[in-house]
């Protein structure tokens, strides 16, 4: 058993989060992987408050352990004062706040009574929120899947975690099996964060077409096939964070449009309904994102989630079993 001081303060037995991945992150696959003893997460970005609320009452139908929603804080995301209002109101174990202001939604949560975690991609932003002291912070590298910042996991870990003191530090990016978990609970983490293992789980979906093929070609991925770009934000008419961009999976639409920045916010402008050029040029097969990080590369197949939990953690304790010996 891998007990830490996440484990300990959230009610869970095993030291992994499922990361909320926008709305294909239903309640199907958060109550799965918090059956499996893990922490889920349902993604709100691109629900409605009265869908984000069905999503957490069927999760509770569902499940007892605990389970977390994540909440994008930042001005462009729909809804998002609503959503983290519903999250709130529902008093739900958890909530996971990235990007934007996160502050006085950190109070709002504490206030409340619900535990907070804090997503951050810069040391600047690691410092603001231990000031706050959420229950959790997650530091989150440039390997990971979605929307992310530039800094290398483990060295952005490593730093903020001889800074964090008594808060309890998750790694996100890059984490696909129990080699990544063992790794950075053995650098001093608390839990490991994983989003792109999960995607590629039976459970993830379907709430839009080719959601098959997306899992499949994170299975046939090497690792070194995703792009890291703003072109997935320019085709949607977004403007994230200075140094925050997306990563997804290479394929038709990145092929054509990598490097040509200015090309593609001008063939964006000439269709000015929210979100228009995306929904003409970027749903078929091969120009849909695919949202994925670098740890595509150690998916070998669609599992159910409990298999992921049962495995990564199987693979955790023999590794650190091993690494003790080290010190004989």
């Amino acid at each position: 058993m891998l007990t830490t001081t996440f484990t300990r303060t959230f009610g869970i037995r095993h030291p992994i989060i499922q990361a909320g991945m926008a709305s294909d992150c239903g309640w199907q696959l958060a109550a799965a992987v918090s059956n499996a003893g893990a922490l889920g997460t349902i993604g709100s970005i691109g629900r409605s408050p009265e869908g984000l609320l069905e999503e957490i009452r069927r999760c509770r139908a569902e499940t007892r352990q605990p389970f977390a929603v994540n909440v994008v804080a930042f001005e462009w995301a729909p809804f998002w004062a609503e959503l983290l209002d519903v999250a709130i109101a529902e008093q739900v174990p958890a909530v996971t706040l990235s990007f934007g202001d996160v502050v006085p939604c950190i109070k709002r949560c504490q206030d409340a009574g619900v535990r907070v975690m804090v997503q951050v991609q810069t040391m600047a932003a690691a410092q603001a929120a231990l000031v706050e002291r959420p229950d959790l912070l997650i530091v989150q590298g440039h390997e990971a899947g979605g929307h992310t910042g530039v800094r290398g996991t483990l060295s952005f870990a490593a730093q903020v975690i001889g800074v964090a003191g008594d808060t309890p530090v998750a790694v996100a990016g890059g984490i696909g099996n129990g080699r990544g978990l063992a790794a950075v609970l053995a650098m001093g983490a608390s839990a490991a964060v994983m989003g792109t293992r999960f995607k590629a789980s039976a459970e993830f979906g379907p709430l839009r077409s080719f959601d098959i093929e997306q899992k499949a070609a994170i299975v046939a991925s090497d690792g070194d096939d995703t792009v890291h770009a703003d072109i997935t934000d320019i085709a949607m008419g977004m403007t994230w964070p200075t140094g925050i961009a997306g990563r997804v999976m290479r394929n038709r639409f990145t092929e054509q449009w990598l490097g040509h920045d200015d090309e593609l916010r001008a063939a964006v402008a000439e269709i000015p309904e929210p979100f228009g050029w995306t929904a003409r040029n970027n749903q078929a097969e091969d120009t849909l994102l695919n949202w994925a990080g670098e740890s595509a590369g150690m998916v070998d197949a669609v599992r159910p989630a409990a298999e992921i939990v049962a495995s990564t953690v199987s693979e955790a304790e023999a590794l650190l079993r091993r690494a003790a010996d080290l010190l004989g």
